[in-house]
């Protein structure tokens, strides 16, 4: 894998074909259409920094898998409103930002996250993991630059993103547990399943329908889930 971060290598996080942007710093300065400014309005400079480049990210995943490039306006729960026939993901995290697109004749959901590759603290064990979670960590193998926890933290948001879409149903990390595999000893990728532990919780498909790969690269910890098209 390259020194830097790359588009082709957010890409293989999914299973479905993918058109990624990184942000680039001029746009997280990008202007905004007048209908996504209305949201950050009152936000803060980095608050509106961070949806300036998430929104300027995702025009451009969007324009290459063939999208008319329009404004990208909110739900009511300030989810992204994709275009018709489009599904996608922004994640932000200290200094990235970055949106992956893909087609709904080729996914019925992605989600994708990123973060930065520091130990989650003890403190938030347990609002984070399950106790099986953390059983489950035990026998993984210690790999230099992979914390478990942080990266169960991380794989719970990409399951949730692809969640949410289809179910406009709130999970809290604690509903959900997962299980991780690594490619190849020693290596700092793999794949991942998310289980479903609060039965109350609708399931719009088999949890082992939703697919998720993982990488830790330099400073940040990557995640990427993905529902097929049924």
């Amino acid at each position: 894998m390259n020194a830097v971060m790359d588009e082709r290598a957010l890409a293989d996080l999914f299973v479905a074909p993918i058109s990624a942007c990184i942000a680039d710093s001029d746009m997280f300065s990008a202007p905004l259409f007048s209908e996504e400014e209305a949201y950050i309005r009152k936000a803060i400079p980095a608050r509106r920094r961070e949806f300036s480049a998430g929104r300027a990210a995702a025009r451009k995943a969007l324009a290459k898998a063939g999208a008319d490039v329009g404004p990208i306006v909110a739900e009511l729960d300030r989810s992204p409103r994709w275009p018709d026939s489009f599904c996608g993901s922004i994640t932000h995290c200290e200094g990235f930002c970055s949106a992956v697109v893909a087609r709904s004749v080729d996914a019925d959901g992605v989600g994708f996250d990123a973060e930065e590759a520091k130990p989650l603290g003890s403190d938030l064990y347990h609002l984070v993991c399950r106790p099986n979670d953390l059983e489950h960590f035990h026998p993984l193998p210690r790999i230099d630059g992979v914390d478990w926890p942080k990266l169960a933290f991380s794989a719970k948001e990409s399951f949730y993103k692809c969640y949410y879409p289809s179910t406009r149903s709130f999970l809290g990390f604690r509903d959900v547990s997962v299980i991780f595999s690594v490619t190849a000893e020693n290596s700092k990728e793999g794949t991942f399943l998310i289980i479903l532990e609060n039965k109350v919780k609708p399931m719009p498909r088999p949890s082992t329908d939703f697919v998720g790969r993982w990488f830790v690269h330099g400073e940040r910890v990557y995640t990427g889930v993905t529902l097929p098209r049924a």
